[in-house]
């Protein structure tokens, strides 16, 4: 069983690469890739169940009392959604599935065990961000539709994800993440290595050219300096100001302050999507149109509706203003439980940095959200409660605590 346990969290450190490569397989990939995570979590569940019914208990944390809460509410519209529940299953499924990792690592991942798959998920980064300057300097084909046409952008890189906005929002969870490796690690040679992932990191996110990731990355960044030691908000702010002198990155952020832009955004883009979303929400604002119905992968597959490029809009239009305001909660009190546990006890932990930066990323995913359907895309929407999982176990303050009997 510990051989399955080391095995299945190596995988899922690499979860990006794997999914992609197991989805490639001729004729058993359209079951093998769609089932791979599931069996995992199934047998981790069974190992965090047997160590459950031995006495060990999760830490009194509110977010775990609001994604129990959360899953309640989701249970209660798939009761409720019995007409299309096909649908509202398959909806259901890609909002709630990846969260239960939440629940089961801390039963099944020690400190030291934690340390090593934060290490493992970094190098899995360093594979992909390299794939990514590879397809910079190739010059990968693209759709014409990821530029404007009065741009001069070389290409736009988006790796196994398919999408260069996934691919940003990946970069910006993990880029903060090696960073703060570089800074928590003792040895010289570990130093170089994590900081050739965070430089690696940081030019795929450039060259993926998006911009919500950059400014999730920018604002996630000034918040946890604001947080830690403001003075360190003029360091962000210098590299900002640096940043726009990248004759590209110029283009693509100064882009947002025309007129054109905005008037196509409202023709056939984001407004326009967003409009659309309002309106769904006027038709029924508290409970919405059902999960899986509108602006997602689901909507887009069953029933041919576009993406609306906002998670926290899609959800308002899928369940109402008491989803979203459910949901909202949820990241508000993550993000507090994980402040109070890193900022204020373990400024003297060697590994404060480490757990600085995968704060950090967790944020800039958060914000991206914003203007990116990031959690419609499996990877993503599994490595978000992947870190924050490893959050809470590196910030025990011993190796049993988390489990009380």
């Amino acid at each position: 069983m510990e051989r399955f346990k080391l095995w299945s969290l190596t995988a899922l450190c690499f979860f990006p690469a794997v999914d992609f490569l197991l989805r490639k397989i001729p004729v058993a990939g359209s079951v093998v890739g769609p089932l791979w995570d599931k069996l995992i979590l199934t047998g981790l569940a069974a190992l965090a169940a047997g160590r459950f019914l031995a006495g060990e208990r999760l830490e009194p944390l509110p977010h775990y009392r609001m994604l129990k809460a959360f899953w309640l509410l989701g249970i209660a519209y798939l009761a409720v959604g019995l007409a299309s529940f096909s649908i509202d299953f398959e909806g259901f499924r890609a909002i709630y599935w990846y969260s239960l990792f939440a629940f089961v690592l801390p039963f099944c991942v020690d400190r030291a065990l934690a340390e090593k798959l934060v290490r493992y998920a970094l190098f899995a980064a360093l594979l992909i961000g390299l794939h990514g300057v590879y397809q910079y300097v190739t010059k990968a084909p693209m759709p014409p539709g990821w530029v404007d046409a009065s741009e001069t952008v070389r290409t736009r890189v988006y790796s196994v994800f398919g999408s260069p906005n996934i691919m940003g929002s990946y970069m910006a969870l993990m880029f903060p993440i090696a960073a703060g490796m570089t800074l928590s690690t003792r040895s010289t040679r570990e130093r170089v290595l994590f900081a050739l992932i965070a430089l690696v990191t940081l030019a795929s996110l450039l060259f993926t050219y998006t911009r919500g990731a950059w400014l999730a990355l920018f604002a996630a960044l000034a918040v946890t300096a604001a947080l830690f030691d403001r003075r360190l908000l003029l360091l962000i702010l210098i590299a900002a100001v640096a940043a726009m002198f990248v004759p590209q990155v110029h283009t693509r952020v100064f882009q947002l302050f025309d007129k054109v832009y905005w008037l196509k955004a409202a023709r056939d883009g984001r407004i326009a999507r967003w409009l659309t979303a309002y309106d769904v929400i006027r038709g029924n604002p508290f409970f919405g149109a059902g999960m899986g119905h509108f602006g997602g992968a689901v909507a887009a597959r069953r029933l041919g509706i576009n993406y609306v490029d906002n998670y926290y809009a899609k959800t308002a239009a899928e369940m109402g203003l008491v989803g979203l305001s459910a949901m909202l909660a949820l990241f508000v009190t993550v993000v507090r439980d994980l402040y109070s546990r890193i900022f204020k006890p373990l400024r003297a932990r060697q590994e404060w940095p480490l757990l600085l930066g995968m704060f950090t990323g967790i944020l800039a995913v958060l914000l991206q959200n914003g203007v990116e359907n990031v959690f419609e895309v499996p990877a993503m929407n599994f490595l978000f409660w992947f870190f924050v999982s490893l959050t809470v176990i590196l910030t025990r303050s011993g190796e049993k605590e988390g489990h009380t009997a």
